[in-house]
């Protein structure tokens, strides 16, 4: 029989998903395939992986192990409209764990990373809300970025529905809610939890390092130029592209990791992160509610979650 994961990273984004799937990683009994987010299950995104068969999933965990259990982290599954159902359809038994971070600095962090890949085309985050509806109808839409809705910043981190998704279709004992500021607030007696979830035993894993941490360019010169090349360095690259494509190199995407340096995300302008908390409040009360707990409007009280949004956080 063909292994299947056992347990899923179901996303969000942004949201320490990463961090956890490379914490578990580093267990003896657990298997995580080469390709980190398959994300097989997102049927209804264009943003999908690299798998899009059944067989080709199956595939990435054919050499587990004995003994191991498979993981499936792929962060776009908790804001897919199909992808919770069909994977629980694809093993009933499979463990759910979803995390959930402040929604303002989650959407932040997640537009920082892509503009640091060269996958945002906006100049700042506040732009880049500014053009989501635009981008629906498939204007002002980065270059060859496959899903105008996993630019929709606002709705993917506007969680109670997905996560009512998760409450209908997973099983209580078979779920995990984990809430981003408490996780790294104490990431060893945290991850120990998750351990307990799985049914795994403490393999005395002490080093919880940051994960995903934001990223800047070490030349801005240089970044300028990776993003918008002068006509005459186009013309000298375009007739050599389909023969690097054809090896697998890209010039530009090695130079822009060589590029790429730790940094502080500047503060959001005061005035536009109050707008943005005001536009996820009403989503909050209504998560609290599905989970029957508090998370962020005590943690604002308590000055954690709108902290100034330029630290370097796992992601």
């Amino acid at each position: 029989m063909t292994p299947r994961p056992e347990f899923f990273i179901a996303g969000a984004a942004k949201c320490g998903t990463t961090a956890l799937a490379q914490y578990l990683g580093a267990h003896p009994s657990v298997f995580l395939p080469r390709i980190k987010e398959p994300n097989f299950f997102c049927s209804d995104l264009g943003a999908k992986g690299c798998v899009s068969t059944l067989a080709e999933y199956q595939a990435l965990f054919a050499s587990v192990p004995a003994q191991c259990v498979c993981c499936d982290a792929s962060a776009l599954y908790l804001y897919s409209r199909v992808a919770i159902k069909r994977l629980m359809q694809h093993n009933p038994r499979a463990k759910v764990m979803t995390l959930l971070r402040y929604p303002v600095d989650a959407a932040y962090s997640l537009f920082a990373a892509r503009w640091a890949r060269g996958h945002e085309n906006a100049e700042d985050f506040e732009q880049a809300w500014r053009l989501q509806s635009a981008r629906i109808t498939g204007s002002h839409m980065p270059p060859r970025w496959p899903d105008a809705m996993t630019l929709q910043y606002g709705a993917m981190y506007r969680y109670a529905e997905q996560v009512q998704r998760v409450l209908e279709r997973v099983p209580e004992p078979q779920r995990l809610f984990i809430v981003y500021e408490e996780f790294f607030a104490d990431p060893a007696a945290n991850y120990r939890r998750v351990l307990e979830f799985l049914g795994l035993p403490d393999a005395g894993q002490i080093e919880f390092p940051i994960v995903n941490a934001a990223l800047g360019s070490r030349s801005r010169r240089l970044d300028s130029l990776l993003r918008r090349p002068p006509a005459w360095l186009a013309a000298l690259y375009r007739p050599v592209r389909p023969l690097l494509r054809a090896a697998g190199v890209s010039p530009v995407n090695a130079l822009r990791s060589l590029n790429l340096a730790p940094r502080l995300k500047p503060p959001l302008r005061a005035e536009f992160r109050a707008e943005l908390d005001r536009f996820f409040a009403d989503d909050i009360v209504e998560l609290e509610r599905l989970l029957g707990r508090p998370l962020w409007r005590a943690a604002c009280a308590r000055g954690v979650a709108n902290r100034p949004s330029g630290s370097l956080t796992a992601g």
